[in-house]
């Protein structure tokens, strides 16, 4: 499923053991929580991310050109690599995710099979 959200995105994102990143949190009345799509426990499949093709200086500044908009699949990319990818939008662009449903940890899942 894609979801595209505004920043802050309101959600806190964790890497398991294997490299899969997912859904720790759902900030209660963030962009994540209004949007009703995300819920705790969804796997990270793919974010966007945004890039620039060439750059120009101009009296000593560098002004970035060819903006463009690309798909990171997240398997086998570093969390901070994510991190930085959905890190590069400006604040007037949302950040589109790739999701994954999962299902949501139980009590009994959470305490490694102890229910409380």
């Amino acid at each position: 499923m894609k979801v595209e959200l505004s920043k802050p995105l309101g959600m806190i994102l964790e890497e398991d053991k294997s490299g899969n990143i997912f859904v720790a949190e759902v900030l209660k009345g963030g962009n994540a929580d209004k949007s009703g799509l995300i819920d705790v426990g969804d796997q990270l499949i793919a974010t966007s991310a945004i890039v620039y093709g060439s750059e120009d200086y101009y009296q000593g500044v560098r002004v970035r050109k060819g903006m463009q908009v690309v798909r990171l699949s997240v398997f086998g990319e570093k969390f901070d690599t994510v991190m930085a990818a959905i890190g590069t939008h400006p604040a007037h662009m949302k950040v589109t995710l790739e999701i994954q449903k999962c299902a949501r940890p139980t009590s009994t899942d959470e305490n490694n099979g102890v229910a409380n």
